[in-house]
């Protein structure tokens, strides 16, 4: 029997929890350590909830949103919030890192490969290397490979990049910075620090910084109600 799509809230209408006034709060960015703008990241997007993100830059220092950067050490990234909240209550990060070889064309069975250039290569022949019918080819797009063989016309595809960090999580007692005084420099905010290993088969975990150009995405979540019983 073939699926069928179905439509968001038609078996759930409610969304329970214990915290008086749930706020999330998502962005992401790209980690640029060498760009000019001082900031060691790029392409914040938030819907206007985050006032600046800043990581570790080999730049002179910039400001954003009458900001400056701090530049903290490098695997440590300072958010600051345009917003006030009364309790952190967590968060999670995923990270879509760099491909590597990107502009291969030999395909090997199996393997994923993300596609860097279109070229000549038609809707068909991507379809052919593996491209699942009904996805419109396209600089980004994934696919696995159908067979060991040579991408058919100009197109080349990457390699997708290993990630060097392995968590991410929240530096101090986030709770004591989430209410600022000066709300037009910005409100709340969350340092959060990045983890890797020192080397291969090491467990020992060390502040690291993603590779530059690697996407960053984090949702937040806050408590903005003073009301509380036990502490939410």
């Amino acid at each position: 029997m073939a699926s069928s799509a179905r439509g968001f809230g038609l078996n759930g209408k409610s969304y329970y929890t214990n915290v008086v006034t749930p706020q999330d709060v998502s962005l992401n960015f790209i980690v640029d350590s060498t760009n000019g703008n001082g900031l060691g990241v790029r392409s914040i997007k938030s819907n206007g909830y985050v006032q600046a993100v800043f990581m570790k830059t080999s730049a002179t220092p910039g400001a954003l949103n009458g900001l400056t950067n701090p530049n903290p050490q490098a695997g440590f990234a300072v958010v600051r919030f345009r917003n006030n909240f009364n309790v952190y209550l967590g968060g999670f990060s995923g990270q879509v890192v760099p491909v590597t070889a990107p502009t291969t064309t030999a395909l090997t069975l199996g393997n994923v490969y993300v596609i860097t250039v279109l070229g000549t290569t038609t809707q068909a022949q991507w379809v052919a290397a593996g491209l699942e019918p009904g996805f419109t080819a396209a600089v980004g797009v994934t696919f696995v490979a159908a067979a060991t063989a040579s991408l058919s016309g100009t197109g080349k595809v990457g390699i997708p990049g290993v990630g060097n960090t392995l968590a991410v999580n929240a530096v101090g007692n986030s709770n004591l910075s989430l209410a600022s005084s000066n709300l037009s420099s910005g409100g709340a905010q969350v340092v959060v620090q990045f983890s890797g290993a020192t080397a291969a088969g090491d467990t020992t975990l060390l502040a690291t910084a993603p590779a530059n150009g690697t996407t960053v995405g984090m949702t937040f979540k806050f408590d903005a109600s003073s009301v509380t019983i036990d502490g939410l």
